[in-house]
């Protein structure tokens, strides 16, 4: 077969109907939310980024903002978009604290709707409709300390929608990024019961 040469017209058609394409299968995988580039990294920590996904609305440029609080305590708000979605806050407290921030009695967790304590995540967990905590022993410049872990979904329609979808959503999320936010304060494990895993 010989190669036909094809004038200006004939190329800027082919130019026009390949770009066409292109921009049909771009534009056809931008609806598909499961495609969207969920970061394995907030906040400064390292996170399952499956685990992250249910808890963002939406697409959108998700970003974060931390803020050293000084001595072992840090919080940070991420936003997709600009809208606020997560408040994180990571506290490295006296020992033997973490038992009482993390209870049925917290006003903190009660606030945050039908908390139950919960397995997966430090010596101690809590799950409730708009958040979760966990609290751990830990190993903090020598000494025994604990370390307590507090996820809040902000915004008017938190995700998921669904109330028990968005509670597996934060234990999942809080078994996730609860170690490795204790780490990152230098609280590691140690002190006596199951601690930081």
């Amino acid at each position: 077969m010989t190669p036909r040469r094809v004038g200006r017209g004939g190329t800027r058609a082919l130019v026009a109907a390949v770009t066409a394409g292109v921009l049909a299968v771009g534009v056809a995988g931008c609806g598909d939310s499961g495609d969207r580039a969920v970061p394995g990294r907030v906040c400064g920590v390292p996170v399952d980024a499956d685990a992250l996904a249910p808890l963002l609305p939406g697409d959108g440029k998700v970003a974060d903002r931390r803020t050293d609080k000084g001595a072992g305590s840090v919080s940070c708000r991420v936003s997709v978009d600009g809208s606020p979605v997560l408040y994180l806050a990571g506290d490295v407290t006296d020992p033997g604290t973490g038992a009482r921030a993390v209870s049925l009695a917290d006003r903190g967790l009660r606030r945050l709707g039908n908390p139950a304590l919960v397995k997966g995540a430090g010596d101690t967990a809590a799950v409730a409709d708009r958040g979760a905590k966990a609290a751990a022993r830990c190993t903090w410049q020598g000494r025994a300390h604990d370390f307590v872990g507090l996820v809040q979904l902000e915004g008017e329609d938190p995700v998921p929608a669904g109330t028990e979808d968005r509670r597996d959503a934060l234990l999942a999320f809080l078994k996730s990024w609860f170690p490795a936010a204790a780490r990152a304060q230098g609280c590691t494990p140690g002190s006596g019961g199951s601690g930081v895993s």
